[in-house]
């Protein structure tokens, strides 16, 4: 699997354009917006997973050494925290109590964050910036294809500041102070790919427009692979 990551550098993927598998040159394009759920599952799901991204980031907070570490890791708690918040109102201005909206997918999303637990500060942290960046991009392209009025807000919301940039420049210091932390890391960050193509498999599965195919979004799974690999490089960790 982890040679097929590599390859995947070397492929002019296009972002958010993705070919399904076909016969020839005229296979059908993909677009990960053709997947979109309901407003209420997209609502229920999203908020969900930005308080669980809320929870590992306080937790990132308690386990910090240092104060500057402390203080960005509060300020990603915060803004993760607010995007929950946004959300929820959402739910509360329709009528809805967010803990009903929410519940059909703690069960898939806890399960999710039990198998990237891990009682290293650094792999946690390392899990904080990948996927939470990796998540708010999917969410945001899968809510172009909203049918609602609220489309906009949701990709304003998850296109928001979260304070990740700090995180990523942490990191950075992290890894420049040790030099066997990189490839610690980086074997973390592979592990974290199956898992969160889980999560995706499973948000893709309640678009309500366009019928689960695995083979037709083995593209988008690709994408994502994709991303995950560019913040990664970014670090200069090898995926």
């Amino acid at each position: 699997m982890f040679e097929w990551i590599r390859g995947l550098r070397r492929q002019a993927t296009p972002a958010r354009k993705l070919r399904s598998r076909g016969a020839g040159g005229d296979a059908e394009r993909v677009e990960l917006a053709e997947f979109a759920p309901g407003i209420l599952p997209f609502l229920g799901m999203t908020a969900y997973l930005q308080l669980e991204l809320y929870e590992a980031a306080t937790r990132a907070v308690s386990g910090a050494a240092t104060l500057q570490a402390k203080n960005v890791l509060a300020h990603v708690a915060g803004q993760t925290l607010a995007k929950h918040q946004r959300l929820t109102q959402e739910m509360r201005d329709r009528g809805h109590e967010p803990h009903t909206l929410m519940a059909p997918y703690a069960r898939v999303i806890d399960a999710y964050v039990e198998r990237i637990e891990t009682g290293d500060w650094h792999q946690h942290v390392l899990s904080l910036y990948l996927v939470g960046g990796l998540f708010d991009d999917f969410f945001a392209t899968l809510a172009q294809g909203l049918k609602d009025g609220f489309r906009s807000e949701a990709i304003s919301i998850l296109q928001s500041e979260t304070g990740r940039g700090e995180v990523k420049e942490l990191l950075e210091g992290e890894l420049a102070a040790d030099d066997a932390l990189g490839s610690w890391l980086a074997l973390w960050g592979r592990r974290l790919v199956g898992d969160t193509l889980l999560v995706s498999r499973a948000v893709l599965a309640l678009s309500e427009t366009r019928e689960f195919d695995a083979t037709e979004v083995e593209p988008v799974f690709t994408e994502l692979i994709a991303d995950h690999i560019r913040r990664m490089d970014g670090l200069g960790l090898t995926a």
